[in-house]
């Protein structure tokens, strides 16, 4: 490990603090530790600390820690793709469902990383691309990769939308609902439970399919090996429907004709813990214990 970036959530004045914290810790244990931060970042800007572009943000590191709330850690997560770099979240917002290690213990959990004594647990993704009129929607500001969901929702008040989902080749459900949600396990417990949808480990290798708001009484997810084919299809003639991906709202605009084809992703995130099965701890702290 040389390198290690950071990145935080921007808005938070305690957030970046935290992360001008970690910055130095690091700098004073690590001394063969190359920090790399984003030059968008406000803590490299508000201590004057050196940064780097995207594009060699991307290329460098050897892990990333991502400070903030699970937000913060999805956007941190997107510079692990290409790569297949670790990240480790650490919490500083408030359910911090992915960013497991507490900020009163990162200092431990920063020495554990800088020693090796981790582990990696590996979670899927999926990709999603979007047609229309069956060619390829060509846009490289449409993220392909998602770590938790796409997500399809209507713009307009008194306007449903229509979805048949087919795999591989067989219609199986034709609905209209508010929307539609396609989720990785990691995913399961954000957007997809609150629409109704299950909880699933987030080591399992599925893909959940959630409508929002169906206007049907059979409103249930469907669970689906990744491995098959899978394609939402968008039969309404509403103009202004509109795609997220992990909680990103795009420009993209969808109407009838549209199709969006799912499929798992080759690469895979390499989820940074300390403990065995800490999905069931978490699960139970920050859910189970909160109620």
């Amino acid at each position: 490990m040389k390198n290690i970036g950071i990145v935080s959530n921007n808005e938070k004045k305690e957030t970046i603090e935290i992360a001008k914290k970690i910055y130095d810790y690091i700098a004073v244990k690590g001394n063969s530790i190359n920090l790399l931060l984003l030059e968008k970042e406000e803590v490299s800007r508000e201590y004057s600390l050196p940064s780097v572009s995207e594009e060699e943000f991307i290329k460098s590191n050897d892990l990333i820690i991502a400070v903030g709330g699970d937000g913060t850690f999805l956007r941190a997560s997107k510079y692990t793709f290409k790569r297949g770099v670790p990240i480790m979240g650490i919490n500083a917002g408030n359910l911090g469902f992915l960013t497991v290690v507490e900020k009163g213990d990162m200092y431990k959990a920063i020495d554990r990383l800088l020693e090796g004594k981790y582990k990696i647990e590996e979670r899927i993704l999926i990709e999603g691309r979007f047609y229309r009129n069956d060619s390829p929607v060509e846009d490289k500001k449409i993220p392909t990769i998602a770590l938790n969901e796409f997500a399809i929702t209507r713009s307009m008040i008194g306007k449903i939308i229509r979805f048949t989902i087919v795999v591989n080749g067989i219609p199986i459900k034709e609905f209209a609902a508010d929307g539609l949600i396609v989720s990785t396990p990691t995913g399961s417990t954000a957007y997809s439970l609150s629409a109704g949808g299950p909880i699933v480990e987030p080591k399992s290798s599925v893909i959940i399919i959630t409508p929002i708001c169906p206007h049907t009484l059979l409103n249930r997810s469907i669970i689906l090996d990744p491995d098959n084919e899978i394609e939402i299809k968008i039969n309404s003639r509403n103009e202004k429907d509109s795609v997220s991906v992990d909680g990103k709202v795009l420009t993209l605009r969808i109407n009838e004709g549209c199709l969006l084809k799912v499929e798992k992703s080759e690469s895979k995130l390499k989820f940074i813990t300390f403990k065995e099965n800490i999905f069931f701890k978490v699960f139970r702290e920050k859910f189970i214990e909160r109620i």
